[in-house]
């Protein structure tokens, strides 16, 4: 059973790669919708989570699901964070949020992907990217094999996960979110938002909720480059992992 959270495909691809042919791909975005948060494991099945590092820590949708799942007849669980640069200590705040539902993080597994953090500065494109996929790929091979020997690790260090939950609460406003003329009204933004945060009005994108994960897949997967995030993103790059570009 595999847990996953994905704004522009990086962990998806990875849930993919990881996953059994009979293993079940659950979302936590919907699980969290749909209020669906108790899963009977299966005989002899780990238990997986997939997502990125947010500011060092743990992407909001992730820790409330986390916060309210039931598991049952778990073995071993393990999670793969993908990032940028590095994972902080969020993989020891996810073990302290799961501990507390009676859940024990046996291994994390930091994998460095192409970076999507636009919204910060403009992130690499071209060769760059490729390479970092290459790379990726080979990761997940070696990940995969620690995981089915069961490999285990302490998990320690939630210290700079909790510090940044505090700075990454504040940046979660959807004030800055605009959309200019070259929006041509597709509505992938509202189909990909994880937080249904945003809807089409007019054949235009609205953000109708005050904060969000900030995923940046509206921003990100939007054809257009039409949605904006203050006047700095209007020259960045723009970021969608190939094997999920259109979808």
């Amino acid at each position: 059973m595999l847990f996953y959270f994905t704004g522009t495909g990086n962990s998806l691809l990875a849930a993919q790669r990881l996953a059994s042919s009979d293993e079940k791909l659950i979302s936590m975005a919907d699980a969290v919708n749909n209020e669906k948060f108790s899963y009977n494991v299966p005989e002899n099945e780990n238990v997986g989570f997939v997502f990125p590092v947010y500011f060092y820590s743990v992407p909001d949708i992730v820790e409330r699901f986390c916060r309210r799942l039931k598991l049952k007849n778990q073995g071993y669980v393990y999670a793969v964070i993908t990032c940028g640069g590095g994972i902080g200590g969020s993989g020891g705040l996810l073990g302290e949020i799961l501990g507390k539902r009676n859940i024990t993080l046996n291994n994390v597994f930091e994998l460095l992907m192409p970076d999507n953090a636009m919204l910060f500065y403009n992130i690499p494109a071209g060769n760059d990217v490729t390479e970092r996929l290459v790379n990726a790929e080979k990761s997940i091979s070696e990940i995969k094999n620690k995981i089915a020997a069961h490999e285990k690790k302490v998990i320690k260090g939630s210290t700079s996960a909790k510090i940044g939950r505090t700075a990454y609460r504040f940046f979660r406003s959807t004030k800055k979110f605009f959309v200019d003329n070259s929006c041509v009204g597709c509505g992938m933004c509202a189909k990909n938002c994880p937080d249904k945060a945003i809807e089409m009005k007019g054949g235009k994108p609205h953000w109708i909720k005050d904060v969000c994960t900030k995923c940046t897949a509206c921003i990100n997967r939007c054809p257009s480059k039409a949605i904006q995030y203050g006047k700095a993103t209007i020259k960045r790059n723009r970021y969608v992992n190939p094997v999920f570009g259109g979808k």
